[in-house]
């Protein structure tokens, strides 16, 4: 048996190390932001022509514009994101793109303006909140009938914390990644990742904590920090391997997916790799710890 909760102090000093040094990349750093959040124009183009990208690109230089990404969006397209413009320089660029690739035609064009990006972010804040609140209610709800000194409201609580524990570090790996790399951007599909880790995060946690309360109840006169040792030891290897299995996929995808979702599947490679570390050395270490001196 290893002994997983016993050594939890230098579980709770890794984990407090990465919480910090991923605070400090986000302050130093910070996150490269899309246009869905900073507002900025969108637009979506169609060509089988093979040098493509490059003759796009080529247009852009030729129009001093720097900022921007492109990025295949299936077969035959490619997405535009562009700072803010108008409908004149819209036209410009385009007609611009048009002169140098005959067939190419524009499928889409959206221009997101900072109000949009701004009432988004809010969303975005709010969405997490609400799923961290939800989580906590189902989780003391699910546990309410748990027996003393163990507490359904600790279960969801410390829970949560380690879902922060693994937005926060996830976060900061981003802002790592984001200032070397353009194409790790935060946009919408940023904060579909987070809520995936959370839910995926939250269901190995409760898998653990339920089996922690099946072995309180079965051997009461245990403490808890020993039902916690042997409810984690029993379901260390179906964590491992559910969460490496999902891992091989993710991997496959990030290195042969598309462009487009390069930066979603990454997100989840890092949050899942996290979340279940987490809840192995992180949710049950913590639950004995509040525990620790009461029978």
């Amino acid at each position: 048996m290893y002994r997983i909760i016993q050594k939890r102090k230098y579980w709770f000093i890794l984990s407090s190390a990465l919480v910090i040094l991923s605070i400090i990349s986000i302050i130093i750093f910070g996150l490269r932001v899309g246009i869905d959040y900073k507002g900025g124009a969108i637009l979506v183009l169609e060509s089988s022509d093979e040098n493509t990208k490059a003759l796009i690109e080529e247009s852009l230089r030729e129009q001093g514009i720097d900022s921007y990404q492109l990025k295949p969006s299936g077969d035959d397209q490619y997405t535009l994101r562009l700072e803010p413009i108008d409908e004149n320089q819209h036209d410009n660029i385009f007609i611009s793109i048009k002169n140098k690739i005959e067939n190419i035609v524009e499928i889409r064009y959206d221009n997101i303006g900072p109000t949009i990006g701004k009432d988004l972010t809010n969303k975005s804040i709010l969405s997490v909140v609400l799923a961290s609140l939800a989580i906590i209610l189902f989780i003391s709800f699910t546990f309410r009938k748990v027996p003393r000194p163990l507490s359904s409201w600790k279960f969801g609580i410390l829970a949560v914390l380690a879902l922060i524990h693994d937005l926060i570090i996830t976060i900061g790996v981003i802002a790592l990644i984001g200032h070397f790399f353009v194409w790790m951007e935060i946009d919408s599909l940023f904060i579909t990742a987070l809520l995936t880790i959370m839910g995926f995060s939250v269901h190995d946690t409760i898998v653990v904590y339920d089996r922690l309360r099946e072995n309180f109840i079965k051997n009461p006169h245990k403490s808890v920090e020993e039902s916690a040792e042997e409810s984690v030891n029993s379901t260390l290897v179906r964590s491992i391997n559910t969460s490496l299995t999902t891992i091989i996929v993710l991997s496959a995808l990030f290195l042969i997916g598309g462009d487009s979702i390069k930066h979603f599947v990454l997100t989840l490679l890092i949050g899942i790799l996290f979340g279940t570390y987490s809840s192995i050395f992180l949710a049950s270490p913590l639950l004995a710890s509040w525990h620790k001196n009461r029978k």
